[in-house]
């Protein structure tokens, strides 16, 4: 299946307000909706292009408009989200950006935020409303601005970390613990991220 980037998920949690996700949406070239995600986007401009998952949460509505993009994938051993990032690396796709991610429920928002930590053979942009999570396995760098809210989230507490561009620098050593690494701040208008032994998930804040 032909999917056109620039490709983007819509999870079903709570539906994005913030400019920056919202102008994603709107410019996607292929939608995933995840299930019920698929209820939000009836009567929008933009429709979905595939709708996939257990497909428990599609209204009667969505059913009816949407029957020839629904595909079930009905695995009860991960959740939809996981399901729709699985389903894109399958068809190819190596950039997704995941939207809808967060909110209403604490405990689906947390556990999407550490699903970064798996190696999809994606490279996944998650956008909230009020920043960008991305996920680091060797190196990276990053366009930034002057006092950008950055975070680091080590998949363990034995990978190796050197930054460049933050306040708070790293020089190939770990952090402590998985929190440790919130509340550091761009310098400038590029950062860098480099680390050994796994995989460390980085948040930027929007512009405020």
């Amino acid at each position: 299946m032909r999917l056109d980037p620039p490709v983007v998920v819509l999870a079903d949690g709570a539906f994005p307000t913030h400019d920056w996700p919202l102008a994603t949406l709107r410019e996607a070239g292929t939608l995933i909706c995840c299930d019920g995600a698929a209820n939000q986007m009836l009567g929008q401009p933009r429709q979905p292009d595939v709708v996939l998952g257990d497909l428990d949460s599609l209204n009667e509505q969505a059913y009816a408009e949407l029957g020839d993009r629904l595909i079930n994938l009905s695995s009860q051993q991960s959740n939809d989200l996981e399901k729709a990032l699985k389903w894109t690396a399958e068809q190819g796709v190596r950039e997704v950006t995941v939207l809808g991610a967060t909110g209403l429920r604490d405990d689906h928002a947390f556990g999407n935020l550490l699903m970064l930590w798996t190696d999809f053979e994606l490279d996944i942009t998650l956008l909230t409303d009020t920043g960008t999570f991305t996920v680091v396995r060797a190196s990276r760098e990053y366009a930034s601005f002057t006092g950008q809210v950055v975070a680091l989230f080590p998949e363990t507490t034995h990978i190796r970390i050197t930054t460049t561009g933050l306040a708070y620098a790293l020089q190939d050593q770990p952090l402590s613990a998985h929190h440790k690494g919130v509340s550091n701040r761009s310098l400038g208008d590029t950062f860098s991220i480099q680390v050994m032994g796994g995989a460390v998930v980085i948040y930027q804040g929007y512009p405020v």
